[in-house]
């Protein structure tokens, strides 16, 4: 029970941290609108197609494969990225903690990098039943065919 505890506590310490960062960025203009990195062991990148500051879809650069995008962006994805079988939708805050990474500058701190991916890992993880359970049945489905 204290580890579901503290699980909850670090999630909602990590989903006020990344409000609170975010609405710092209003009416300040993105750095980039695509920035890649990293994460785990996946190359990643998020793509902002309309340099607003909002990230519309985030893709993996080994297959040009988007694997979550923002609600509305269906059908309005770029030509040269696939769209993952699994591919989800990033609720609102998902799309809030991706969208700082826009921001990034050289004079960001260390600390802000580490929140914003610690932030991004962290909501990330909340997808991985469903992702996994797509896969698996992807899996399932090729294998009966």
């Amino acid at each position: 029970m204290n580890t579901l505890r503290l699980n909850s506590l670090l999630l909602a310490f990590a989903s006020i941290l990344a409000a609170c960062s975010s609405s710092e960025l209003a009416g300040v203009r993105p750095e980039t609108s695509e920035y890649c990195d990293n994460f785990l062991v996946y190359d990643m990148c998020a793509l902002d197609t309309n340099r607003d500051g909002v990230v519309d879809i985030v893709y993996f650069t080994d297959s040009d494969e988007i694997f979550m995008y923002r609600e509305g962006m269906q059908g309005r994805f770029p030509r040269r990225l696939a769209v993952h079988q699994c591919a989800q939708q990033m609720d609102e805050e998902l799309v809030a903690t991706t969208s700082r990474l826009f921001f990034i500058t050289d004079e960001t701190s260390f600390l802000e990098k580490q929140d914003i991916r610690g932030s991004m890992m962290i909501k990330y993880i909340a997808y991985m039943p469903r992702v996994s359970a797509c896969n698996m049945q992807a899996a399932q489905d090729s294998a009966e065919s």
